[in-house]
């Protein structure tokens, strides 16, 4: 069970990873066009990133700490 959650959660990961390329890709010939749907997309894949983590038990800071608060 722990490993579909892990593939689920990593699936999502790479999903939202892709999105954010092709936004990209699609905002180098438009000025300040999409840049809301861009800042979304980094912030989703920021946030599915930290919920991989937290669901591996992994600390979010070199520091080792788990709440991604800096010192």
């Amino acid at each position: 069970m722990a490993d579909d959650e892990f593939k689920r959660r990593l699936v999502r990961v790479e999903e939202l990873y892709r999105e954010l390329v092709a936004l990209r890709e699609g905002a180098k010939g438009g000025v300040g066009s999409g840049k809301e749907a861009l800042v979304l997309a980094e912030l989703q894949l920021d946030n599915a990133w930290r919920e991989l983590y937290e669901f591996m038990e992994l600390p979010l800071t070199p520091e080792g700490g788990t709440t991604g608060e800096r010192a």
